[in-house]
């Protein structure tokens, strides 16, 4: 009987910490709550299926320190990346999640493009392909088209390596002294390999994340980037003077979330960000979708 109403105690107070994290708009000290509680309160159970506050549901691995984090605050910790998706995405764009994990991203932008709207998703590793394709199927969506592909320079097949059986978001085709648990064999193929195989429209948006080939990824999609239907960029800077270079080349201005606001970074010297949004000061589309980030950073970002 003890143990019952001790169970019955730590599910209410689990409820209360999220309650706090999920809705309480001070945001100081939550994080050094959330690090002492969180091991603590989990439920006995390690999957659960949990509603994000975008309005979408994920199922959750709770042994994965990231999406433990979703389960409790119920957002991801790149919310000011997922914020920027809400300024910018319009109803009929196309987006492209490259390096989907168990589909944030994926998820978020098939409501924010509806209708009319298209999202392709690419996540090469076995356990997040899973966790991709479950969450897919939970919410229901029409509008995705997912691959087991890992895009990079050229089309043929490479060793991934991973954590062991969990989704944690860190595979890469870089080898790694922290990730040597396990690895396996996945396809490769270039963005403009994609495109000219499967017809598929060039996107409006794209957003990378492939733990250190952001580089070979853009590499692949070269001729795409210096068109007039070249698409906005969001991309994890793993090596800022290549991912700059190369961007820039192809006529392309960079932007960092600094205090509160998405500021100009035109050198990887003053690069800080884990990730840079990046658009074409050329582009009439691209100025257009970026007018209300303007507004909201207070800074004039085109002409600088």
């Amino acid at each position: 009987m003890a143990e019952f109403f001790l169970r019955l105690w730590l599910a209410g107070l689990r409820e209360l910490v999220r309650l706090y994290l999920r809705r309480f708009p001070l945001r100081d000290g939550k994080g050094r709550l959330y690090a002492a509680v969180n091991e603590k309160l989990l439920p006995s159970r390690r999957y659960v299926t949990s509603r994000i506050r975008h309005g979408f549901r994920l199922h959750l691995d709770l042994m994965e320190p990231a999406q433990r984090q979703i389960y409790f605050f119920g957002d991801y910790d790149e919310r000011h990346e997922i914020a920027l998706l809400r300024q910018v995405l319009r109803p009929g764009d196309r987006f492209f999640d490259i390096g989907a994990n168990i589909g944030f991203y994926t998820l978020t932008a098939s409501r924010l493009v509806r209708p009319g709207g298209r999202v392709v998703a690419f996540e090469p590793a076995s356990v997040a392909w899973q966790a991709l394709t479950t969450n897919l199927s939970l919410n229901e969506t029409d509008n995705v088209q997912s691959f087991r592909i890992a895009l990079s320079d050229t089309a043929g097949q490479a060793q991934l390596y991973r954590r062991g059986e969990v989704a944690d978001g860190g595979a890469s085709l870089i080898s790694r002294a922290d990730y040597h648990d396990d690895s396996e064999v996945v396809a490769t193929m270039s963005l403009e390999q994609f495109l000219d195989r499967t017809g598929a429209l060039t996107p409006n948006f794209i957003k990378i994340d492939v733990e250190g080939l952001e580089g070979k990824v853009l590499a692949g999609g070269q001729k795409i980037f210096h068109t007039q239907e070249a698409p906005l960029i969001l991309i994890e800077m793993n090596d800022p003077a290549e991912i700059t270079a190369i961007l820039q080349e192809a006529g392309y201005r960079g932007l960092q979330r600094h205090r509160r606001r998405w500021l100009p970074a035109q050198s990887p010297a003053m690069i800080r960000a884990r990730n840079m949004f990046w658009y074409r000061p050329d582009s009439p589309r691209h100025r257009e979708r970026l007018a209300r980030l303007e507004a909201a950073s207070g800074v004039r970002l085109f002409g600088i």
